[in-house]
Order: C-alpha cells, then structure tokens, then sequence
C-alpha cells in the first residue's frame, strides 16, 4: 500500500462509523464515505461531508455539488476570528493538491445543504454529484449517518473541565445554530460558546438583535432548549433546566468570564433580548416573557 492510501485508510477510521465507510474512485482521486449526519426532523439545513484523496501528479478543485436533497448545495468554511466570532464562509472551491488528501469536515471545510427537499434518516443512501475542474462530474452517494457525525456519540466527553472548550462541540454547535438560522439578509455571527459536559450557552447576534442559546447534547446530538437573555447569567435558570446547584454556578460564571471579553454594545444587546423562547427539538413552542430580567 502507497503512504496516501495509507492515509486514506486511517481517515476512513477516523471520519467513518465501523462498518458503514463507502466511497467511490474515479481516474485519481477517491472518495471516502460522503455523509450528512442526520438532521433533525423540523431543519431546513444539513451539512455534508467526505475525505477526497488526490493520488494524481496535478492538484484538482473541487468546484460545486449537486444533491436532490437540498435546493441548494455550497462550499462553506468555519472560521474562527479574533473576537471568538465563528463564521461560515462560503468558498468558490475547494483545491485538493497532488499527493494529498482533503477532509470536510466539522470545523472546517464543507458541503452547505440549505433548503431540504425531503426528510433524512439515518442509514438512507442519496444521490450526490461532485464537480472537480479537472477530473469532471463524479456520481455517488451521501450516506446519512447518526446525528452529530459518525460515532461522536461514543467519544468521552467526562475530560473536558467545566467552561473549557471541547473544540468538536464547539464546531458542531456553531454548525448547528448557522445551518438553523443563518440568512443570506441577515448573517448569524455565534460567539462566544461554553461547553459544560453535556450542556452549552452560545451567544449569537443577527440584524441588529442578539441573545444567548442554551443547548443539550443527547443521544441525537446537540439541541437547542431555549433562547434568553440576561438571565442565562443566572445560576437559577440553569437548575430550572436540571443542572445541579454546583453545575449551575460552574456555567453561570464561564458564561461571564467568556463574555468578559466582548464589545460592550453586544453585551448589552445579549442581555436586552426579551423573554424566553422555549425551542427544543419539536422546535418553538412558547415564549414566556420577562424572564430575561429574572421576572
């Protein structure tokens, strides 16, 4: 086996749940386990992704995707700015160089699936077409794999210490909360975001308005619960949400150190977002209003 296909077999364990890896090989370039981890029932967008290994002499680009699942399908990166702010940019291709492999991946670069023609549910195979300047049209399929990608679900979470960043929660969040609410007219920008076990606050700011999100991590992956204001600066709403007093406190004070560093005018438009909105995976269901003022 050549040092690339090497590789190619360690991201394939990397990128892919036991047993479920596919893939296709067209003229150089191989692709390894197209997926979109699946989405849940009431969202409008998806991500997509696949290890692309190039064996060739020359770099191709891989330059458009074309999918019946979605109305639209583009080429995204996340990128992290110096505020914490994570962003998704849209990219005109994506260069895979001779010799080397290319993962999209969470975090990084990826396939943007908005406006979802039909429901996806885990262990479906879908069309999928990929477009490279050089090698042309490849056809194959998505596979769609359990929510939150691959078998994240068996990773151990207990090492990350209250407030730390768990770098791969942190992505998939900031994945979600775009792929949710991200407009062409109105940009979301998510910063910053606090993991706590299996809990998380994100702050987000869209079109002038802004708030904090309180997410959970279950057996489907990340969810957003309820939208608030300042009082997700409070230990009470935490316990209100089952957190232990400890863990409530733990997060509360994560929460303000993260935001310590913020402009601010967003601070206090984070804190002036009116009420609760309570989200959950059956998506909105009420509003309850003055609590973001502990009322």
């Amino acid at each position: 086996m050549n040092p690339l296909l090497a590789m190619l077999s360690a991201a394939l364990l990397l990128t892919a749940p036991m047993g479920v890896a596919h893939g296709i090989a067209a003229g150089d370039l191989e692709l390894i386990h197209p997926n979109i981890p699946a989405p849940s029932a009431m969202a409008k967008s998806a991500a997509g992704y696949v290890v692309i290994a190039n064996e060739g002499s020359a770099d191709d680009r891989l330059i458009a995707v074309e999918t019946p699942v979605a109305a639209v399908a583009e080429l995204h990166t996340t990128e992290h700015g110096a505020d914490g702010v994570a962003r998704m940019i849209r990219q005109d291709g994506i260069t895979i160089p001779a010799g080397d492999i290319v993962a999209l991946e969470p975090g990084g670069f990826h396939i943007m699936l908005m406006g979802l023609t039909r429901p996806l549910t885990e262990g479906e195979l879908h069309p999928v077409t990929f477009i490279f300047e050089r090698a042309g049209r490849i056809e194959t399929t998505f596979q769609i794999d359990p929510p939150g990608g691959g078998d994240h679900s068996q990773h151990d979470h207990s090492a990350v210490s209250p407030g730390a960043e768990d770098t791969s929660a942190t992505a998939q969040i900031a994945t979600l909360l775009m792929a949710q609410f991200d407009r062409a007219d109105a940009p979301l920008q998510v910063a910053p975001i606090i993991v706590q076990g299996d809990v998380a606050v994100a702050g987000w700011s869209q079109d002038g308005n802004a708030g904090r999100a309180f997410l959970r991590r279950d057996a489907q992956g990340w969810v957003v619960e309820l939208c608030a204001g300042e009082s997700l600066l409070q230990p009470a709403s935490f316990m209100a949400q089952g957190l232990s007093r400890t863990d409530a406190e733990t997060l509360a004070q994560a929460v303000v150190t993260a935001e310590a560093g913020l402009e601010a005018d967003l601070t206090a438009r984070l804190d002036r977002f009116e009420g609760t909105i309570v989200i959950g995976r059956a998506g909105m269901v009420g509003q309850a209003h003055g609590a973001a003022h502990g009322g």
